[in-house]
């Protein structure tokens, strides 16, 4: 298993987010929110978690999608899923 710094978390999240709404990943701030600030819609959600779940290695459930929601709080979800599934 690969270890991902919060930076690397961070920098992928990214640039999925710049690939699928078609933003600049330097307009994406840490406390951007991906709905109001970056404009996701639902579709685009289901893209980006598919998309988030392939590049780690992770799986993340709606519910969890929905309350983190702020690129910081993404990089978190992440980061802490990446440690569950390498203690397995």
């Amino acid at each position: 298993m690969e270890n991902f710094t919060e930076d690397m978390v961070k920098e992928g999240l990214k640039k999925i987010l710049a690939k699928e709404l078609k933003v600049e990943p330097e307009d994406i701030n840490d406390d951007s929110h991906i709905v109001n600030d970056i404009g996701a819609e639902s579709a685009d959600m289901i893209n980006l978690l598919y998309n988030i779940e392939n590049e780690f290695n992770i799986e993340i459930s709606n519910e969890e999608a929905d309350k983190n929601l702020t690129i910081q709080k993404m990089v978190n979800l992440v980061k802490d899923k990446i440690c569950i599934n390498s203690s397995k």
